[in-house]
């Protein structure tokens, strides 16, 4: 049956109402739920002026870390908004908040209200691509809202809403960014307009930015994200004005910066994921730690302190702490990115040993920090089990290795390539090809990052973003087969009565 404008309002409506519910009983009924700080948030606060309530810290019982939820923060003046920015995208964000809360005489800054900003993105940016994928069939399009409110309204992603983490401003800005391509070329080959055509290319630019900017593992994504953006203005060249094509080149140079202005100002964060690259990741578990940094040029003096990761305490260090003076000399100032690909390009076993490790570390997206606050139970709640049956299913029944998703990606990969070859006069269906080709590869990158760049610290929560594309990828390949499911039922049914 195909789809009316009135069906897909009223289903549109029923969509927003379950998903403002599950938002609202998984974030503010009591015990209202969010994700404690394991030291994070200091990077996010300093960048946007947040600070500690006085009475929090003030209070000998209070207890920041990895065990409670804070949710409330006193607002500071910040002297540099770009700074603010430039730290991450997600402080445009809190800075808007802020100044909303100051016009209404409010300098306590709520985890809450940020929570309500990335719920508004992430709700609009579904609608958007429920819209511009462009379903006829009335079922088909109750099927896909549906299986996205089940899986990727899962309280497991939306519990981190409720917090300073880079999550989930990184998966709200990926799939916005991922509308905003969509609805491009919905406006463009299915509605066939040409008019405000820029004004849709300009929204790909800022979706980039935003996502680009949302965590520093993100800003590995750029090449591809330019590759995808550049093709869409070189499809469009011809449409576009001189000025709009200056403002163009200007967007494109601000997304290249952006991430190299992110770098610049995470150089302690850059430290301590050099030294967990090398003694949590290659020296971990090793049976040669020494010959391993001597093939690496470094002192094999070193592998004292194999195992350990850079968030110790000074006094569980043999020798190499962290960030002192010998650790620089003999560590800092001769480790490199370079000499780490060349240790696991010419020992690829350790590699396939360290994607054996991370791909059993895939699919969690719940975790054991704190999920209420201290004020609401003083016995840590770090299990929670609101609308989080997607998640259970992903944790318990898929299989973690590496053969499983490899096996995805091959089957995404081939897919999206064979598209794009046999639809040379179908851009609609090559742009969208391209999209998904880009996942495959921003997805692809995040899988070894964490062990490669981090060696086996929090490798479950670094891998966020790769568990969030393989969301999209596996409802992908779901839909796909119940809609060949349904055409193949709906085509026996005609068959058989054209033949009564």
């Amino acid at each position: 049956m195909k789809i009316s404008k009135n069906y897909i309002k009223s289903i549109s409506l029923c969509f927003i109402i379950l998903a403002i519910l599950i938002f609202t009983w998984i974030l503010f009924v009591n015990p209202k739920l969010g994700v404690a700080d394991q030291g994070d948030f200091d990077r996010v606060m300093n960048a946007v002026g947040l600070s500690l309530l006085d009475s929090d810290t003030n209070n000998p019982d209070f207890v920041r870390f990895y065990k409670y939820i804070i949710t409330e923060y006193k607002i500071n003046s910040v002297n540099n908004i770009f700074t603010t920015i430039i730290g991450t995208s997600m402080g445009a964000l809190i800075t808007l908040i802020c100044f909303i809360c100051k016009l209404f005489g409010q300098y306590i800054f709520k985890t809450e209200y940020l929570a309500i900003a990335y719920f508004l993105i992430y709700l609009s940016a579904f609608l958007i691509i429920l819209k511009a994928i462009n379903i006829k069939s009335t079922i088909k399009y109750i099927i896909t809202a549906a299986f996205t409110l089940f899986i990727f309204f899962d309280g497991n992603y939306l519990v981190w809403f409720n917090s300073l983490y880079g999550e989930p401003m990184m998966i709200s800005t990926l799939i916005l960014f991922i509308a905003s391509i969509l609805y491009y070329s919905y406006y463009k080959y299915s509605l066939k307009r040409e008019d405000k055509l820029f004004s849709k290319i300009v929204y790909i630019f800022v979706c980039a930015l935003l996502f680009i900017g949302s965590k520093l593992q993100v800003t590995m994504c750029l090449p591809f994200i330019v590759l995808l953006i550049g093709k869409i203005v070189l499809d469009n060249k011809k449409l576009l004005s001189k000025t709009n094509l200056l403002i163009t080149i200007f967007l494109f140079i601000c997304l290249i910066a952006y991430p190299i202005a992110i770098n610049m100002s995470s150089g302690s964060l850059s430290k301590d994921t050099q030294y967990n690259s090398v003694f949590y990741g290659v020296l971990n578990g090793s049976d040669t730690p020494e010959q391993d940094l001597i093939d690496m040029g470094l002192n094999p003096d070193m592998a004292v302190e194999a195992g350990k990761h850079s968030y110790l305490p000074a006094d569980q260090y043999v020798k190499y702490v962290p960030r002192t003076e010998i650790t620089e000399k003999e560590f800092y100032s001769k480790m490199s990115n370079g000499k780490l690909a060349k240790f696991y390009l010419t020992h690829p076993k350790r590699l396939i040993e360290g994607m054996q490790y991370t791909a059993s570390k895939a699919f969690y997206t719940s975790t054991d920090l704190g999920k209420a606050s201290q004020s609401y139970s003083e016995k840590e709640i770090t299990k929670f089990s609101r609308f989080t049956g997607w998640s259970y299913i992903r944790e318990n029944l898929l299989p973690k290795k590496l053969w499983f998703i490899i096996s995805i990606y091959l089957i995404m990969f081939i897919y999206s390539v064979t598209t794009y070859i046999r639809n040379k006069f179908n851009p609609d269906k090559r742009i969208k090809s391209l999209l998904l080709l880009t996942l495959i590869f921003i997805s692809g990158l995040q899988f070894p990052m964490p062990f490669v760049g981090n060696g086996q610290a929090d490798t479950g929560k670094q891998l966020y973003l790769f568990n969030f594309i393989f969301d999209i990828f596996f409802i992908l390949i779901l839909l796909c087969i119940i809609f060949k499911a349904i055409d193949y039922i709906k085509n026996k049914i005609i068959k058989k009565q054209t033949t009564l």
